[in-house]
């Protein structure tokens, strides 16, 4: 696009200097698109020549910065007392390089035809979200048999905690994890922190059961509702 303002300045500025010089008048219109970028422009002169015969220029800038220049020349004779015009025309194109095309955004990871989460038929295995995958098989195992180990509930909330500021959980995995959790209070943070890393949430839905207290069910359930994977 900077090609373009700059084809376009220097046709304005070279046009404006002659009108000047030759005291013609001269009509510019720029056209831009919608997003105000300009993608030609249109410069007309109206005069005479040396002969004092009526003469014109009309210069054409275009998006590719290539530039067309139409000269029109008008030769009035007057024959038996009849006037008679004759006119001339002569264009020339002069083009340069196109404008710079917008860097395209860099493609989702490939999908792959197989993925084991540990979790068995699990449709979130392939998703991905942040472009990323959820824990495969082997990492999960490590993470939750960590856990499992870990007798006290305060230091697995920490440990999931760690665990999921790098990685992603899908929601088969995510309604493991919240099993390892028994006081609701605690499941209940623990499903917080790790909302935004489940790569399906839409299926972690019916796991607002795993709470007896009302309140907090239907806090998880509009939690999860809210998530856009």
């Amino acid at each position: 696009m900077k090609q373009i303002l700059r084809a376009v300045l220097v046709s304005s500025l070279f046009a404006s200097s002659a009108a000047l010089a030759q005291g013609v008048e001269m009509n510019m219109n720029i056209q831009v698109d919608e997003d105000g970028n300009p993608t030609s422009a249109n410069i007309q002169m109206q005069g005479t020549d040396e002969n004092g015969a009526a003469a014109g220029v009309n210069m054409r800038v275009r998006g590719s910065t290539s530039t067309s220049t139409t000269t029109t020349t008008r030769t009035q004779v007057k024959v038996n007392g009849v006037v008679q015009t004759e006119e001339s025309y002569t264009e020339t194109t002069q083009s340069g390089p196109g404008p710079t095309a917008r860097p395209l955004p860099p493609p989702p990871p490939p999908q792959p035809a197989f993925r084991d989460c540990g979790t068995g038929r699990d449709p979130g295995c392939t998703m991905t979200r942040d472009g990323k995958y959820a824990m495969d098989a082997e990492t999960w195992k490590g993470f939750y048999q960590s856990l499992k180990s870990q007798p006290n509930e305060i230091s697995r909330e920490e440990m999931t905690e760690k665990m999921l500021k790098r990685n992603y959980l899908t929601a088969l995995q995510l309604g493991l994890l919240l099993d390892l959790f028994p006081n609701e209070i605690t499941r209940l943070d623990v499903a917080k922190n790790a909302a935004t890393h489940v790569v399906n949430p839409q299926h972690a839905l019916g796991f607002s059961s795993k709470w007896q207290n009302s309140i907090s069910a239907e806090e998880y359930t509009e939690m999860i509702a809210e998530q856009q994977p």
